[in-house]
């Protein structure tokens, strides 16, 4: 069973995660946390195989503690959540090494999804994006992340 650890600044946002996670029993909550160093703290201590978080929070941003994650624990995935529907800083978090970028506003109806896409070693990138931009987002992150290596699948949310 998967462990999940949720990093977001708004407590509501990780209830709501939580929430979601819930009505699928094959994954396990492990921690959560406010902002990206007790994200980098609490990814050591629970070695989740999985963390959601956001890009804007107090203090370390979602893609920096993304970056300092993935180099300690290049096996982690990394799913961030946000409110930015953003190319530019969509191909920045998979240069970081995320392995899929969701939308908050998608993430009712896709967050299982995308979590299933990344754990099977897979790039997610949330269905307001469209196949060309995503393929740009993809090819930005010059082979760095993992988005280089994924065969993408059904990831792309068309």
């Amino acid at each position: 069973m998967p462990k999940v650890l949720i990093v977001d600044d708004h407590a509501f946002i990780r209830r709501g995660v939580q929430n979601i996670l819930q009505s699928v029993p094959e994954w396990e909550f492990s921690g959560e946390a406010d902002n990206g160093n007790e994200a980098i703290r609490l990814a050591e201590e629970v070695r989740p195989e999985v963390v959601i978080m956001d890009v804007s929070m107090p203090g370390l941003n979602g893609v920096e503690a993304a970056r300092q994650i993935r180099q300690r624990h290049p096996s982690m995935k990394i799913l961030l959540l946000t409110l930015h529907e953003s190319s530019e800083l969509a191909t920045a978090a998979f240069r970081a090494g995320v392995n899929g970028y969701l939308l908050k506003s998608d993430a009712e109806q896709e967050l299982v999804r995308a979590l299933k896409e990344v754990l099977a070693g897979g790039t997610y990138v949330s269905p307001r994006f469209d196949s060309n931009m995503v393929k740009r987002i993809l090819q930005g992150s010059n082979g760095t992340g993992p988005a280089a290596r994924s065969d993408h699948g059904s990831g792309f949310g068309q």
